[in-house]
């Protein structure tokens, strides 16, 4: 479903990306790059991509196998011919994306290599016809969320963050994660801003998942600059 450096081969799936703004463009480009020092610490030799930076990456679609299962290995190993073998895939999508028109077009890339498709388990019938079969269970999904940068608002908020460090405040168009901020644009009709305070190494939803005694300090102080706003 990918290529040797990551880019998803399923057909259409980067047509319906939001371009970005130019003052997203410029904000990006005005990211610190912290590419090496994550490549050292997480152990990989190769990130993705064609030379772009993890901070432009985020800002397209990807396709993940999250989890892959089949027959037992080490110790439960057993001299046996597995019936099924279950993945769990992640598309994590951008601004422009629709949830379930992308999980049609992984479905019709499947079946264009020649797989057939169900949403039920395969019956005997099927099972004597088709060589290749493949039972795709989609979870509800949700779109991803951007807010302009050049709203008033962001404006506001980007001001006031920067009152409480001398140093260059970093402004992310796309962050990794959703949070799910959609939802509440879709339900409140409101533009969501996000203001991350913890240590960039805090292990967040992991193991021993921390916040620095300085991060929670310094987030105190941010958040009261952002609640002084009038």
């Amino acid at each position: 479903m990918t290529d040797s450096t990551g880019r998803v081969r399923v057909a259409g799936f980067y047509d319906d990306v939001t371009p970005l703004t130019q003052a997203e463009k410029t904000a990006l480009a005005q990211v610190p790059n912290m590419d090496k020092t994550i490549q050292q610490e997480l152990g990989f030799a190769r990130p993705y991509g064609t030379g772009q930076s993890l901070v432009e990456l985020l800002n397209q679609p990807s396709l993940n196998i999250n989890g892959m299962q089949s027959a037992n290995v080490g110790a439960q190993a057993a001299n046996v011919i597995p019936t099924v073998a279950s993945a769990v895939l992640d598309l994590r999508l951008v601004p422009g994306n629709d949830a379930q028109r992308q999980v049609q077009k992984v479905i019709r890339h499947m079946e264009r290599q020649g797989y057939h498709v169900t949403t039920a388990e395969p019956t005997d019938a099927e099972r004597a016809q088709y060589p290749l079969l493949a039972r795709v269970q989609p979870e509800t999904g949700y779109n991803a969320q951007r807010t302009r940068l050049d709203l008033p608002i962001a404006r506001q908020i980007i001001a006031a963050v920067q009152t409480t460090t001398p140093d260059r405040v970093v402004v992310l168009p796309t962050m990794g994660g959703s949070l799910p901020l959609y939802v509440f644009e879709q339900q409140l009709q409101a533009q969501t801003i996000t203001v991350p305070v913890a240590n960039y190494d805090n292990n967040q939803h992991a193991e021993n998942e921390n916040i620095r005694l300085g991060n929670l300090w310094d987030g105190i102080e941010t958040m009261a600059a952002i609640m002084l706003l009038k």
